[in-house]
């Protein structure tokens, strides 16, 4: 009898728990992040169907069965600068990635390691003598491989694990409030790329197969689910890409479909120059951000500055980023 009495006061308490556990303070695109290198962010943030470039390991890992260099690539990624008139709280809930090193990826041949940002940044109201601010930090390490079969298609998978903290603190109505939560996830994404011809490649990516962010204090996140496919066109010194980005938000009635286009172009065999635009709608140059950049090889460095361009709320949003690959 005490026994049975002691399991459902345990089934009790256990329910009150899941029962009271509230949704944690993220956003919508909190789990996102964005590409690994400013090469892919001047194009518009495509690559789905880009073969044997480091930046598959975000676009689509397929793309690492395709590299044939035997050095090891290595690429850190920095955003210099975010500049508007706005707040910070409102930029933040289109782009929530701020200033600072955001992450590194090393590459050699069908595998990669890396780690990157997918959310960071803060948000600060007040109300009078009321106020609320919030620092949210979420980060990814991945490791990607690709394989290629005999008639060129591959296919590439990424297993990542997900950890973060959380910090929110208010005094609203008299009542002070503070906490600061850890978390820790995983997400797994499967790509797939085959060659429609020499120059032209088709490619799709399952992102967040499997995603889930377990948070102390609140209920768990499921990662949207999302669905990149697109065509790409790479030649020696030039190359056009075209993406389809669709994200199914579990939880929310957020939908988000952009597509994006790219272009690079090389002027010498070291410098070339890039270009994009990505929005839900290229004829809609209200929802549209621009895109730019230009990249430098030299010998074993790689370097590539690209800025971003955008409106929200009738107002102008700059953002800059420079990103450096060497071989070694």
């Amino acid at each position: 009898m005490i026994r049975k009495s002691l399991v459902s006061v345990c089934i009790l308490l256990l329910v009150s728990n899941i029962a009271i556990a509230k949704k944690p303070p993220t956003m919508s695109n909190s789990y996102n992040g964005m590409g690994l290198s400013a090469r892919s962010f001047a194009m518009a943030q495509t690559g789905v169907a880009m073969p044997a470039n480091i930046e598959g390991i975000f676009y689509n890992p397929a793309a690492l069965a395709y590299i044939q260099e035997e050095r090891i690539q290595a690429e850190a990624l920095f955003v210099v600068s975010r500049k508007s008139d706005l707040l910070e709280e409102n930029i933040n809930a289109v782009d929530p990635i701020g200033i600072g090193f955001q992450s590194f990826a090393v590459v050699q041949k069908q595998g990669a390691v890396s780690w990157r940002t997918l959310s960071s940044n803060e948000t600060d109201v007040s109300d009078g003598s009321d106020w609320y601010k919030k620092q949210e930090n979420i980060k990814a390490i991945t490791i990607s491989v690709g394989n290629q079969s005999e008639n060129g298609t591959a296919m590439g998978l990424n297993i990542s694990y997900l950890y973060g903290t959380l910090a929110e603190s208010s005094y609203i109505s008299g009542t002070p409030f503070a906490q600061t939560s850890s978390g820790n996830g995983v997400s797994i994404d499967i790509g797939f790329m085959t060659p429609l011809t020499k120059q032209i490649s088709f490619g799709v990516n399952l992102e967040n197969i499997v995603g889930f962010m377990w948070w102390e204090n609140y209920d768990f996140d499921q990662l949207p689910f999302g669905v990149r496919t697109g065509f790409g066109y790479t030649s020696r010194s030039f190359s056009l890409l075209l993406d389809f980005d669709k994200k199914f938000y579990r939880f929310d009635d957020l939908e988000e479909n952009l597509i994006g286009v790219g272009l690079e172009q090389y002027l010498t065999r070291a410098l070339c120059i890039r270009l994009g635009a990505q929005g839900s709608s290229l004829f809609d140059k209200d929802k549209l951000k621009y895109t730019y950049g230009v990249g430098l090889d030299v010998s074993m460095f790689s370097l590539s500055v690209s800025g971003e361009s955008y409106k929200l709320d009738d107002e102008s949003i700059l953002k800059y980023l420079v990103s450096l690959k060497v071989l070694i």
